[in-house]
């Protein structure tokens, strides 16, 4: 078997010096050819341009789209125009009262494809400088407030770093920066403990001033009660009194009544029997309770009462 495939290696020509260096020639012409076919364009998508160098020197701006470009003498870097963002992650500040604070905050900005030259030739990193530039503005406006006033004035924070870096990024890179967003503030330990103690503080605050509305309702609901209670003992002495004085003068009606009434029948007898010599001897005769006297003083004559047989 082996001598079988020296037989047939041996049938192959023999590639010499010369045919081999033929071989790679047609080889890296093929290639170059290749480049030349597919270096010569360069694709642009949307919402970027690209600059196109010679040699490192900017040479002209690409546009989007499908654009020519010179292989192996000129190189593409794309420059993104729609709207960017960069993130500046657990930056620790300081604060007017020396606390450390741990910021995470977003920058959006947009490059205008006019100031894509003046970034190729003199600002290569001008995401880096953005990034220094908001990051130096973030410290400046933490450190002029305390830290207790940080989370209140959170919206007024980013005004202030948006509208330093805004103006800055302009006139230096001609970037537009659009928008700062805070993302998260790292309180250090010492400080989330004062915080919390001062949040279990303010909570049994609230919790005294709740129970001592709830101890106000109560006394006032007692001291309705009260009065109502009171209210109605007065209504019902009132209503007693009322009560006796009209049976007072229900009483009294009645006796003087039965005075008058008596006085009449006393009138009435005194007039009839008046006129009657009798009258004197009618009278001792009604009030005499049948006894005679006891004692007989002196030349008193016992009294005598004159009994006539009445009618006859």
């Amino acid at each position: 078997m082996l001598m079988w495939n020296d037989k047939k290696l041996s049938e192959f020509p023999r590639l010499t010096p010369r045919v081999m260096m033929q071989v790679v020639a047609l080889g890296v012409l093929a290639l170059l050819m290749l480049g030349v076919v597919f270096g010569c364009y360069v694709q642009v998508e949307q919402q970027e341009v690209a600059v196109i160098s010679r040699f490192g020197a900017f040479s002209r701006i690409a546009t989007p789209g499908l654009n020519f470009k010179l292989p192996y003498i000129e190189s593409v870097t794309p420059f993104p125009t729609a709207t960017q963002q960069l993130e500046i992650r657990k930056s620790e500040v300081f604060t007017a009262d020396n606390q450390a604070i741990g910021v995470t905050m977003l920058v959006q900005y947009d490059v205008p494809a006019e100031d894509v030259k003046v970034l190729y030739e003199r600002f290569p990193s001008y995401q880096q400088r953005i990034y220094t530039l908001a990051n130096d503005r973030m410290k400046i406006a933490f450190g002029t407030r305390l830290v207790a006033d940080v989370p209140s004035n959170r919206s007024q924070i980013e005004a202030e770093i948006l509208q330093a870096v805004a103006a800055n990024a302009l006139h230096l890179y001609g970037v537009h920066v659009t928008e700062i967003q805070i993302t998260d503030l790292d309180y250090s330990r010492a400080f989330r403990e004062a915080i919390d103690q001062m949040t279990r503080a303010k909570a049994e605050v609230t919790k005294a001033e709740q129970l001592r509305q709830q101890a106000i309702k109560d006394a006032e609901r007692q001291q309705i009660a009260a009065k109502g209670n009171a209210d109605a003992a007065i209504a019902e002495a009132r209503g007693k009194s009322e009560a006796l004085r009209l049976q007072a003068e229900a009483e009294a009606t009645a006796t003087r009544v039965k005075g008058e009434a008596e006085a009449d029948a006393i009138r009435a007898q005194a007039s009839s029997l008046g006129a009657s010599p009798n009258y004197v001897q009618y009278e001792q005769a009604r009030r005499w309770n049948g006894q005679l006297p006891a004692t007989i003083l002196g030349s008193q004559t016992l009294p005598v009462l004159g009994l006539g047989k009445q009618g006859g």
